[in-house]
């Protein structure tokens, strides 16, 4: 099924589709299922996702500008370098499992009970992002960024290679395993030894 502009598609299923790079524009996707398509580099400029999943689907550098996510889950999926800081604000809401999202930015996104599950989220900026209560579940955090970042009652008890530094981000009642006191102490030079 090709896509177009202008459109509205409502419990469709998007099997393999490829969208050419121009992508599709303005366009609202409801209840709709995205399976093994490479959307490599498509355009969604001003499109809507509101209670889609995307399932093993390639996503890497995607361009997401103005487009509104309300309750989507991404499964299985590439998206290296995707850039989420320019969607939309109202109703902001995606979940990520088994997905690489290396270099992808959420910069002042407000995600609130975010999961991310066995995810690469490697160089990740989520600089100024409000991730209040949200879960890292077995997730590789390597040098990814945490700037001025709200933390509070987030979950890192099994996700590693992290740093966060508690004077530049809110952490309150947000939860770390003992493995993870290094990637908290890191800025201030100390080491931590097992017995």
């Amino acid at each position: 099924m090709e896509l177009q502009e202008n459109l509205y598609y409502i419990n469709q299923v998007f099997d393999k589709t490829s969208i050419p790079q121009t992508g599709t524009i303005d366009t609202q996707f409801e209840s709709c299922t995205f399976k093994n398509c490479d959307l490599t580099q498509a355009d969604f400029f001003g499109c809507d996702f509101i209670k889609c999943t995307f399932e093993r689907c390639n996503l890497s550098m995607v361009k997401f500008g103005h487009s509104g996510f309300d309750k989507v889950h991404f499964d299985g999926c590439k998206m290296i370098g995707v850039d989420f800081s320019h969607t939309k604000d109202f109703l902001f809401s995606i979940d990520f499992s088994n997905c690489i999202l290396d270099y992808a930015a959420f910069m002042k996104k407000k995600n609130r009970k975010a999961k991310f599950s066995n995810c690469s989220l490697k160089g990740t900026d989520f600089s100024e992002a409000d991730l209040t209560s949200a879960i890292f579940e077995k997730c590789d955090l390597s040098t990814a960024v945490f700037m001025r970042s709200t933390l509070s009652s987030a979950n890192f008890v099994s996700s590693y290679n992290f740093t966060i530094d508690p004077e530049k981000n809110l952490l309150r009642k947000a939860k770390f395993s003992l493995d993870g006191l290094p990637g908290l102490l890191e800025n201030y030079g100390i080491i931590v030894e097992e017995n």
